[in-house]
């Protein structure tokens, strides 16, 4: 397993978050936004300086972390809201999106990075419940072009289950996995996003699960894998809470185990969304569970 972290959660600054990375053993990252930019819309002379820093750190990329298809509605009349403003994102309709996803391929050959994170749509304030059978429908169909893109440039696409869009769980995720079954779509795991679900928006069949279940259901599909972890605060107008990893309810401990015994040789790759000292407590947390995971035997 890949231990690495996403670097805008370290430093906006690309080289500063790189020398912290480096400080504390990390030899591969994921990169999601730098300098104020997301990763799918560098210039040339950036995505130049992007391999430069790498090579100079001896640090290797596990996936371009773009935002695509986040904030593009699945119907015409889904109205979008941004759930986080400060959020750097792509914008543009479906079509705009399937360019930025040409230019990312060239980007991650010239990075020697085949793997791209893509969300399953923006999940919109005018309806309830998604996820349905008829919102994987649409899904497939939209996925269809991306997936033949993908496959003709030999890269993989990372489908994301994300609480803000129309796939929060994994298992959800899972089904539009294998209605493919192409090597240019795998899964991105993010357990933390699967918790942090709003049941009341989803189909009551993708409930019955604890983390490690959903995790033996899934685990064939899955290419790559986020950690974060989420402390649930009853009649908080917001009850989900990122924490430090390690002092929130998810179950790594566990989760590491299963991932272990099932041989996955794929990326874990640390996203904790805190503040900048406690992301930096959690990238030596996170080494400590790895340690010890690799200890056993």
């Amino acid at each position: 397993m890949k231990r690495c972290i996403i670097t805008d959660q370290v430093n906006s600054d690309f080289e500063e978050a790189l020398r912290k990375c480096k400080k504390l053993g990390y030899t591969h990252v994921e990169v999601h936004s730098l300098w104020g930019k997301t990763i799918e819309t560098l210039s040339d002379t950036e995505v130049t300086k992007v391999k430069e820093l790498l090579c100079k750190n001896q640090i290797q990329l596990t996936c371009l972390a773009t935002t695509l298809f986040m904030m593009v509605p699945l119907r015409q009349t889904d109205i979008l809201s941004k759930f986080n403003p400060g959020l750097a994102a792509a914008e543009g309709n479906y079509e705009d999106h399937l360019l930025l996803l040409k230019r990312t391929f060239d980007i991650a050959d010239r990075l020697d990075c085949p793997k791209i994170r893509i969300f399953p749509f923006r999940a919109p304030d005018n309806r309830i419940v998604i996820g349905d059978d008829d919102d994987q429908f649409l899904i497939i169909e939209k996925l269809r072009e991306p997936v033949r893109m993908a496959e003709k440039q030999n890269k993989v696409l990372l489908l994301e289950n994300c609480p803000y869009s129309h796939l929060p769980k994994g298992t959800m995720t899972k089904k539009i996995i294998e209605h493919f079954q192409s090597p240019a779509l795998q899964l991105l795991w993010d357990p933390a996003n699967s918790y942090r679900a709003v049941k009341d928006r989803i189909p009551r069949k993708y409930l019955n699960s604890t983390l490690d279940e959903e995790l033996k259901l899934i685990y064939k599909n899955i290419g790559h894998i986020h950690v974060k972890d989420y402390k649930y605060i009853l009649h908080e107008p917001k009850p989900f809470k990122h924490v430090i990893l390690g002092q929130g309810d998810i179950d790594y401990k566990t989760i590491l185990h299963t991932l272990k015994e099932k041989d996955y040789h794929g990326a874990l790759s640390l996203e904790p969304e805190v503040n900048a000292p406690d992301t930096i407590v959690s990238m030596i947390v996170f080494n400590s569970m790895m340690e010890t995971l690799n200890s056993r035997h």
